[in-house]
């Protein structure tokens, strides 16, 4: 017969101060043929990487996601050329650049640079999820704690420990004003919150 037991869910949350930005830039071209498409957007991505290097990125925090070619049609559904893109992911560990680097890129290849997604984020994320997942723990036992004693039973020892669910990185606010002449796009960091959740089983004695 299975030990009398008690099973609790606790979740932890921990700030953080974000230290880097990850960028998703997209680069395309459109032309008539594969090939030439192909040859513009790797053209542009040139230009772009040289933009990033200029500014002090570093090689390993480049990196292709994805590339990808489609056809191009017209209104009437004929087909008028291709489109060729590339897309870059960048992390930039000098928050106050990130305005200055999307300005001069986008100097460097028009509007033929897109800019998908600005997130803020923790190089190292291991100290802030050990705070969240301490959290977590004492929340899952404070409530084990309450119920053993509402039965008349004390807490034993642990059987079983799972983390459940993903521990993502909740956006903070962020100010992002749009490009002008002063300067680029300004990043406040605010604070980031690591979530770890946790479930724990215990024997009761």
């Amino acid at each position: 017969m299975d030990e009398p037991s008690v099973t609790m869910t606790g979740s932890g949350t921990a700030s953080v101060s974000p230290d880097v930005v990850r960028l998703d830039l997209r680069v395309g071209h459109e032309a008539a043929e594969v090939a030439a498409a192909l040859s513009g957007a790797a053209a542009q991505v040139r230009v772009v990487g040289t933009v990033l290097r200029e500014h002090g990125v570093a090689e390993n925090d480049i990196r292709t996601i994805d590339t990808n070619v489609h056809q191009r049609y017209d209104n009437s559904g004929s087909p008028v050329g291709f489109t060729a893109e590339q897309r870059l992911g960048v992390t930039v560990r000098d928050l106050e650049l990130v305005g200055t680097i999307l300005e001069s890129a986008a100097s460097g290849v028009g509007n033929a640079l897109l800019v998908d997604a600005v997130r803020l984020d923790v190089a190292d994320r291991s100290e802030g999820l050990r705070r969240a997942r301490d959290a977590a723990f004492a929340e899952a036992l404070a409530k084990a704690e309450q119920y053993a004693a509402l039965s008349g039973s004390e807490l034993g020892r642990v059987r079983e420990v799972v983390e459940t669910g993903a521990m993502p990185v909740a956006m903070p606010r962020m100010a992002m004003a749009a490009l002008d002449t002063m300067g680029g796009m300004p990043i406040e960091g605010g604070d980031l919150e690591l979530h770890a959740s946790v479930t724990i089983r215990w024997v009761l004695a």
